[in-house]
């Protein structure tokens, strides 16, 4: 079983600047955790830390149920891939992939390596490439090839910092698939960072929304989105439109009093009446008519921004209330409107979530002003 702990490690630079603030995580063998966060928030530190390039401050780190706390990096057995990818230009595809085995503590035949070399490049799919310099290659089969050299050992983990930060975007989703392809295929326990939510929604089994050097929630991509432990998350993961005001009880659930409107709400564990909220709906749990919209909650006002985003129509509204609110609908079918319409944009109570913090990190109670942002 390769796990990977952390255990209230933190890591605190000159004295004062704390990068990474007692975090605490086990990754699952053959688990697909990602880091995600805002630049500067501790993601590529805390990698690093696992992989030995920063010594924690304070805290342990563990693998496999061994204390690897203090170890360099060459005694911990991890492939790790840069956003650089950090071939040798000088060497070939195959010289690359087979360099670990040559430099290994444990001797390999030629035809040992040969047959290493080859199964990689059967799994990274690019058997041809094998003879070319690494300038001979695409960026997304530079960053196969990295991946390649990094699994030739059989490492017991896999550390990934932003590898598919320098590829275009249509290409980025390819190696997506192909990445999360390789790793299941070969359940090897795999930590990953990026600063794109939409990554990390779609590679993970579970995601480490951090902040501040800390951890604002940690789940599988569904209850990330669905149920954000706070506004930042919230904010962070998809698109959100937040109300910001006041709980109070409405019938059978709660309402939220902006300053400028009443809006309805499911009840939400942990929110009580008069209790200072921010409501959270998401773009597409909003829907858009020029008139007559059914629904718990409906606000009036124009069109100011219509884009298409994919399959969806991007839509921001501002409402007669001197605020806005964004809406995705489909993009086929149905009506499309253009800036200047008058419309109604409306959203159920059940699809407007309660939340009494702003972030997780210092446990924050939500004092801002009655303000609507999207």
């Amino acid at each position: 079983m390769t796990e990977i702990q952390l255990q209230d490690v933190s890591k605190v630079y000159g004295g004062d600047v704390v990068a990474v603030d007692g975090v605490d995580l086990t990754v699952e063998d053959g688990e697909f955790v990602t880091l995600v966060g805002p630049s500067g928030c501790g993601k590529t530190t805390t990698l690093r830390m696992i992989a030995g390039f920063e010594t924690p401050t304070t805290g342990r780190v563990g693998m496999g149920g061994k204390d690897i706390t203090d170890l360099p990096p060459y005694r911990r057995d991890v492939g790790m891939v840069f956003q650089s990818f950090a071939l040798f230009p000088h060497m070939t595809v195959k010289e690359n992939i087979a360099y670990g085995l040559r430099v290994d503590d444990e001797s390999h035949t030629e035809a040992e390596i040969d047959a290493r070399v080859d199964e990689m490049l059967e799994l990274i799919e690019l058997p041809e490439i094998k003879e070319r310099m690494p300038d001979q290659i695409s960026g997304g089969q530079q960053q196969r090839v990295a991946l390649a050299r990094a699994l030739a050992l059989n490492p017991e983990a896999l550390l990934l910092d932003e590898p598919l930060a320098n590829l275009d975007e249509r290409l980025r989703e390819q190696m997506q698939a192909e990445l999360s392809r390789i790793q299941k295929e070969l359940g090897v326990t795999t930590v990953f960072v990026t600063h794109n939510q939409e990554e990390a929604m779609t590679m993970s089994d579970r995601i480490v929304v951090m902040n501040e050097g800390g951890f604002e929630q940690v789940g599988d991509p569904d209850q990330v989105y669905d149920d954000p432990a706070s506004l930042f998350v919230a904010d962070f993961i998809g698109k959100a439109n937040v109300f910001r005001g006041r709980a109070g009880a409405s019938g059978d659930g709660l309402s939220i009093d902006t300053g400028e409107v009443t809006l309805r709400a499911a009840s939400t564990d942990g929110v009580a009446d008069g209790d200072a909220v921010g409501a959270v709906v998401r773009p597409q749990d909003a829907t858009i008519e020029a008139s007559g919209v059914e629904a718990d909650n409906v606000l009036s006002g124009e069109v100011t921004l219509s884009q298409r985003v994919g399959e969806l129509v991007e839509y921001r509204i501002d409402t007669d209330l001197g605020e806005f609110i964004v809406v995705e609908q489909a993009g086929r079918g149905g009506t499309r409107f253009g800036r200047g319409d008058r419309v109604e944009a409306g959203f159920p109570a059940d699809a407007c979530r309660l939340l009494t913090r702003e972030s997780v990190i210092g446990d924050e109670p939500v004092t801002a002003p009655a303000q609507t942002e999207a």
